[in-house]
């Protein structure tokens, strides 16, 4: 394996033996040799679960790689087999490196030790020498933050103290490779943040890291390339933007498959129509050929159940000419025709997301406390929402989404989603560059003390 390979992964299969009942085990263990001696074909009392199944890929050293993929789809699993608490069934791994894993935190504590007695313990599991221990224990013990209860046995610790002090002793031991599973899922606002701090850290010093969670968002911006698994097979492999868009395009259309027509509409959906625009006199300024090749462009990058579909989006500045380019803090309208199919009540909205695909800003009529509006078939409704953009300067692209509302607030059918939508940059602010995502209204007071 070359040295740039932290870790690499081949033809890798994890398989488990499902009884049915606790005597097939035994069946198991004695029945099938009794029936080779006897020259009969053999029995099988189990049946064969494959966790994972024939997955390939690799890590480079210094690489960021998160792990996507709903319950069950092999990604403990696949942790596991790497750190090496499981054997695969078929196929080799190979690690270059240290590993620290997040896997189950505090799985390796004695509850009858102390805090600083498990810290020793850990750590000399994790292969720090004595001498390593020593000198990084009071950043281990200020991580955690538990105070007197260091020198207390981790039997009387809260789950939030437990938490703390095993994630403090694998962070802080400096690992060539930092296996994560959901542990930034756990404890308080503070400790999170913590974490994330650290882990970055990490990073910085070209640690390769391994990071499972359900969190679009952290896998898109802690991650530079991701790893989507479905039912134990590897589904894609590439960057992190594309992977999660992936992932997430495939939730919703299974939550439509799931709901479409099956749950009705909850009865405090309002049922006052949006402001819309006569389709014979609204001002979109599309021509017949701009509709056309909006069409093709956009047709690899929408997803819905075509119940209502997008016909048309644009960015325009206040005077309703179209930009692709935009001053810092610019009025502009982002504005979409669409048409439905059968009289329903839906939400219009828009989502702009920077390069990475992380999301940064957007409306829909709930976020604006409007009533959503109820649409008649086959009828054409003009959407504008006019808003400011105060972003830093960059490549952004808007989604367009169309979905009614399953349970209010919480799961709706997405009825036509339009990646990439709109494609627009940003310039540099002339007044004071800013260094963040977004600069929001400020009101500064400085007196003398």
């Amino acid at each position: 394996m070359s040295s740039e390979t932290a870790i690499r992964i081949e033809s890798l299969s994890k398989c488990y033996q499902v009884y049915a009942q606790p005597r097939d085990r035994l069946k198991q263990f004695l029945l099938p040799n009794l029936q080779r001696l006897a020259k009969l074909q053999p029995r099988q009392y189990f049946q064969e679960f494959w966790a994972l199944q024939n997955v390939s890929f690799e890590v480079g050293r210094g690489e960021t790689v998160g792990i996507l993929g709903r319950n069950g789809s092999g990604k403990s699993t696949l942790l596991q087999l790497i750190c090496g608490t499981l054997n695969p069934t078929a196929g080799t791994i190979e690690v270059n490196g240290r590993i620290a894993a997040l896997l189950e935190l505090g799985s390796g504590f004695n509850p009858e030790f102390t805090g600083r007695e498990n810290v020793y313990l850990s750590s000399t599991l994790l292969g720090m020498s004595l001498e390593e221990i020593n000198e990084r224990f009071d950043s281990i013990a200020a991580f955690a933050d538990i105070g007197e209860f260091l020198d207390r046995p981790v039997k009387t610790y809260s789950s939030g103290m437990f938490v703390r002090l095993a994630f403090a002793v694998n962070i802080m031991s400096q690992p060539e490779i930092m296996v994560v599973d959901e542990a930034l899922a756990v404890g308080d606002m503070s400790f999170q943040a913590k974490c994330m701090t650290a882990l970055r850290r990490i990073q910085d010093n070209g640690a390769t890291v391994l990071f499972v969670s359900h969190d679009i968002g952290s896998v898109k911006s802690l991650c530079s390339r991701a790893v989507y698994l479905e039912r134990g097979n590897l589904v894609a492999v590439g960057k992190a933007a594309t992977v999660a868009e992936d992932y997430v395009r495939m939730m919703r259309e299974e939550m439509n498959s799931q709901h479409r027509d099956s749950l009705q509409i909850k009865a405090d959906v309002a049922e006052e129509p949006l402001e819309t625009s006569d389709p014979e006199t609204a001002s979109l300024s599309e021509s017949e050929s701009q509709h056309d090749a909006f069409e093709t462009r956009v047709a690899q990058f929408r997803y819905g159940t075509a119940k209502a579909k997008i016909i048309y989006a644009e960015l325009l500045d206040i005077d309703d000419e179209p930009v692709l380019s935009i001053e810092f803090n610019q009025s502009v309208k982002v504005r979409f025709r669409f048409r439905v199919t059968e009289e329903m009540t839906l939400a219009p909205s828009y989502y702009i997301l920077d390069d990475k695909k992380n999301l940064i800003a957007g409306a829909g009529p709930r976020q604006l406390d409007m009533a959503l509006p109820v649409c008649k078939p086959n009828t054409e409704y003009v959407a504008t929402y006019l808003t400011e953009l105060p972003l830093h300067e960059g490549n952004y692209s808007i989604q367009i989404q169309l979905n009614r509302p399953i349970i209010l607030d919480e799961t709706a059918e997405f009825l036509d989603v339009i990646d990439d939508a709109i494609l627009f940059n940003v310039q540099r602010r002339r007044n004071g560059r800013i260094w963040t995502k977004t600069l929001l209204p400020n009101r500064l007071e400085i007196v003398g003390a």
